[in-house]
Parts: structure tokens; sequence; C-alpha cells
């Protein structure tokens, strides 16, 4: 009897020092590993009228959280946020903690792409746990576009009218007037929205065309009848055609704020105002003297920022650093920033290197997505996004001490901006001695 009550007792034993070590929050864990108290984790809306300015019904609970490594696309590891567990063991080093809710399509029905940052990386150290103490602001991150028809348009138009809206190269979706869906494309720099179709009997087509597209924003566009003038004897004017308003409302959704637009009216071409051939005779400005622009202006601050043409393979033009030196780039367009590619070449600034500080050797200025954050804190960016802007200084003042650190040598910030009228490339090549 007391052999059994022994064997018995050491069993118990046995049991409780597994059950203690299974709590333990390292224990067989790699010698790498760190945790992450994920249980204080918030995911919070930018303002908590969001959802209802964009017109969706999104729950945080959906939303998917990724951890990612500062130098890596792949997420090491996403969770549901719902079903996200108290505690994530994570690989020590840097990273980026995403949420996201929906998937960044070129263009879809219904499809809402919210994407919120924690805003500064976080650092998982090894054999220790980590806190996040700041909470995740998720904003829609895409553009919607609803289009209408007045009740008068309505009945004129034919069942086959609609208006294409394409935003970016080829990302479109069709509205026709009974489409009541709205449509979310990805952002880009501008939006056409083509009528075509048949309106009272006559073939008709028009082309309105937004320029500077966010993402967050809202396009509702209203397109709205005017009929043709009449002349002395009753008879719809030939030469005036059928017109039509296209009243457009432009809303930041994410901050709650309207956009002022050009929402001027645009005449719909029909076949009472087709020209003959001889209209080719008389294209619109024969006379203009001024020659297309060659893509945007790039130039140094001051004298001393001296840029070199093209990449960083051709002949450069090293820039001595000296202390208290002012470092900006003036880029001009005269049409609007299109593409703003800033490419870092350097020996030290590795992509590696980069990561560990939230950045990366390929800076999209236009669409800096992850990296908005760190751009703006280094004063690389003013704003979100570069995309329409016709002025922009490109300062590399405070990253001039990131640079200093690694002593003598060179480093090359090669710049590819480009508007509607080209593309140029320039070099700013830094030396330290």
């Amino acid at each position: 009897m007391k052999k059994l009550i022994y064997i018995i007792m050491c069993t118990a034993v046995l049991f409780m020092s597994q059950s203690c070590s299974k709590e333990a929050p390292f224990s067989g864990e790699e010698e790498t590993m760190g945790q992450v108290l994920t249980s204080d984790l918030l995911l919070e809306f930018i303002n908590e009228d969001l959802q209802s300015r964009a017109g969706t019904e999104v729950n945080l609970a959906d939303f998917t959280v990724a951890f990612r490594k500062n130098t890596e696309q792949t997420p090491y590891v996403t969770y549901k946020y719902s079903e996200m567990p108290e505690v994530v063991s994570l690989p020590a080093g840097l990273y980026r903690v995403e949420a996201y809710y929906g998937e960044e399509v070129s263009a879809e029905w219904e499809a809402p792409y919210y994407f919120g940052e924690l805003a500064d990386p976080l650092t998982i150290t090894a054999k220790k746990i980590t806190a996040i103490e700041k909470p995740v602001k998720c904003k829609l991150a895409n553009v919607k576009v609803s289009v209408e028809f007045n009740d008068e348009l309505k009945q004129l138009m034919s069942a086959d009218s609609k208006v294409d809206v394409t935003v970016g190269a080829n990302a479109m979706l069709s509205f026709t007037k009974n489409e009541s869906r709205n449509g979310f494309f990805k952002a880009a720099n501008t939006m056409i929205a083509d009528f075509l179709g048949n309106i009272n009997g006559q073939e008709a087509k028009s082309n309105k065309r937004y320029n500077d597209v966010k993402p967050g924003t809202h396009y509702h566009i209203m397109f709205v009848y005017k009929a043709a003038e009449i002349v002395g004897d009753g008879k719809i004017d030939s030469a005036g055609g059928i017109k039509v308003n296209a009243q457009v409302t432009v809303t930041d959704v994410n901050e709650g704020t309207n956009i002022t637009v050009d929402d001027g009216d645009e005449s719909l071409e029909d076949d009472r105002n087709k020209g003959g051939d001889d209209d080719d005779d008389n294209p619109e400005n024969p006379d203009d003297p001024t020659p297309p622009a060659d893509g945007p202006v790039i130039v140094g601050g001051n004298e001393v920022i001296v840029l070199s043409d093209g990449d960083a393979t051709g002949t450069l033009k090293p820039v001595v650093v000296t202390d208290g030196m002012e470092c900006v780039i003036n880029i001009t367009s005269t049409t609007g920033i299109t593409q703003f590619i800033a490419d870092i070449k350097s020996p030290n600034l590795t992509p590696e290197e980069l990561g560990t500080i939230g950045l990366t050797d390929h800076l999209d200025l236009c669409n800096p997505g992850q990296y908005a954050a760190k751009l703006k804190g280094l004063g690389l960016l003013k704003g979100d996004s570069v995309s329409g802007l016709t002025a922009v200084d490109f300062t590399l003042t405070n990253f001039l001490p990131m640079l200093a650190v690694f002593g003598e040598g060179q480093h090359s910030f090669v710049l590819t901006v480009g508007d509607e009228s080209g593309t140029t490339v320039k070099t700013l090549t830094l030396k330290f001695e």
C-alpha cells in the first residue's frame, strides 16, 4: 500500500513539473527567439466616423494582423485579429506590425481595402517579452467611386449607355444607369470618366479627367442632362449639341473633409455637331509656339548641390559634405508629378541596413506605403504623397548625419521623376572626406 501511494505521489510531482514548464515563456524555444505580448494590441479606425463616411460595414475583428521583418516582403506570421494568441513568438529582430482588411486590387466592386501600421518598428529581443504600447490606426487605403445620373438623363439614355471609370493605366469599371454598387480602385495619379452611349436618339460621348487621385478618397460623380438650345423656329440648335454637367464631390473619408476639384461642364459629342473631314484642317492652337515639356525639372537647391545626368552608372559629380550643410533638391513639373522614385546607391546603406530603420533602398514617393512615416520623420516626404504636385523639395539634410557615421566614402541618390510630358533622371552623389 505504501509503495502504491509513493508511486502516485511521484507521478503527481512529475505531472506538475511538466505543467509548470509549459507555462514558462521560453521553455523549448530557440536561443534567438523572443516574444511579443499581443493581448495589448489594439486596432482602431483613424477616426470614429470613418465607417459611415466610407459607406462600409467592416469589423475590426475580421482584420488580418501581420508581423513582417523590416527587410522582408513576406510576413513572418499572420493572424486574424479575433483569433490571435495572447503571446506570439518571433525570431529576434525589427518587425513592422501591420493590420489590413481586404486586398489591394486594381479595380473591383464593393471591395474596400483598409490598412494600418504601427508607427514605429517593433524590436524583438531574444528571451524577452515585448509589449505593444501604441494602437494600430487603420484607414481606407484605396479609392471609392460612385456614379449617378439624374432622372431626366436616365430617361433619355439608352440601356447600353455607360460611364467607364479608369484609374491609372488600365484599371476600369463600367457604370450603367442602373448600377448602384460602389467601385473601389487602387490609387493612381489620374482618373478618367468616359461617357459612352446614346442620348435621345443621338450617339454621344464625353471625357472627364481628374488628377491627383489619392487613397482614402470618395469620388461621387453625378451626370446631369442639359438640353441643347432652341433657336427661334423651335428647332434644336445643331451647333449646340447635347450637354452634360459632370458634378463631382470628392471627400477625404479618412479626414472627413471635402476636396475641391474642377468640375466644369463637358460637351457630349453627338451626330449633330460632328464636323466633316475639313475639321482636320483646323487643329486646336495651330499657332502655339510652345513645345511640349520634356519631363520635370530637377535642380539643386543652391549652387553647392550639383547633380549629374542619368543614373549612378554615368559620370558622377560628387558634392563634398561639410558641417551644417543644407542639402535640398528642387523638382518642378508643369502638369503634376506622376512618378517619383529615389534609389539609394551606397556600399554602406544596403537594403538590410536600411531595413533596420524601417526604410528600403528603393523609395516610391508617389506611393510610399509602409515607409511613409519614416520618410516624413526624415523630412524626405511632406504629406502622404507627391502625386500631382507641381513643386517638391526633396530634403536630405536630416539624412546627412546618418551617412557621416560611415566615415569616408560616397553615397548616391538616383532620382527618377516623371509627369505627362516625360521622365527625368538625375543623380546626387554625396562625398564624405
